[in-house]
């Protein structure tokens, strides 16, 4: 049984909830989480989208990076209120050709980062 799995079946055991009750608490599919519980994770041949296993993390009441590492993804980083400010200061001083190369260049970067590890 694989890292994701094992996480799964935690947060079941420690909380008493069914995969059901889990489901609905990260607005996830049943059949989903299930997938994933079985180690099949064939939800695209990327596995679990970044998407999902966010909100797994919130309805699981699990951290980001507990659930993205358990499925064997990058972590992504915590981005601070000032640092954000700063790149969105940047942003907005390139044109709008640059910022199109910029939003492709991060797109395969994180294309690239949601690959399993």
């Amino acid at each position: 049984m694989d890292a994701l799995a094992k996480l799964i079946e935690r947060v079941m055991d420690e909380r008493d909830w069914p995969l059901s009750t889990l489901a609905r608490r990260a607005d996830i599919s049943t059949s989903t989480l299930h997938s994933w519980k079985s180690g099949d994770r064939a939800t695209g041949s990327r596995g679990p989208s970044p998407k999902l296993l966010r909100k797994f993390a919130e309805g699981a009441g699990l951290t980001v990076a507990e659930v993205f590492e358990a499925a064997g993804r990058y972590v992504p980083a915590e981005l601070a209120p000032a640092e954000e400010r700063r790149f969105l200061h940047l942003l907005r001083t390139l044109s709008a050709e640059d910022r199109r190369v910029l939003e492709a260049t991060m797109t395969a970067m994180q294309e690239r980062n949601a690959q399993p590890r």
